[in-house]
């Protein structure tokens, strides 16, 4: 799609060539559209389009859209478990990796992605296999 981005194409199309059931798959481009990523066109000849440009589709938008409020700073244990939360060295140490990935994510668009996999199918192709 994102090679793509004016052409609909249609579940059934889209089972075959990711190989997934397509309830499964229906779902998740109903979840994308509701959240704006993707446009449902109904009707024959429908199916699902982009609905904005692959360079502005962030990684992080499209997290947002099936988890919601994304908090990567909460501890990896209960609450309950430790009785010192604000000083202890490596939920300091786990902020910093989630503000880090956090940034990575919001930098990273579908476009981004798009030509690193072509960069690397290139590559496969080229018989370097790296």
């Amino acid at each position: 799609m994102a090679d793509n981005p004016k052409r609909i194409i249609c579940i059934t199309e889209l089972t075959k060539v990711l190989n997934m059931r397509r309830a499964f798959l229906r779902r998740i481009m109903t979840v994308l559209a509701k959240g704006k990523i993707l446009k449902s066109l109904k009707g024959k000849g429908g199916g699902f389009v982009l609905n904005i440009n692959p360079s502005q589709i962030r990684v992080i938008d499209v997290i947002k859209v099936f988890k919601g409020k994304i908090d990567i700073m909460n501890c990896l244990f209960e609450k309950d478990v430790c009785p010192y939360p604000d000083s202890c060295v490596l939920m300091v140490k786990m902020k910093g990796v989630g503000i880090s990935l956090y940034k990575i994510l919001e930098k990273t668009t579908i476009a981004i992605l798009l030509k690193s996999q072509k960069k690397r199918i290139r590559t496969k192709v080229g018989g370097n296999g790296n």
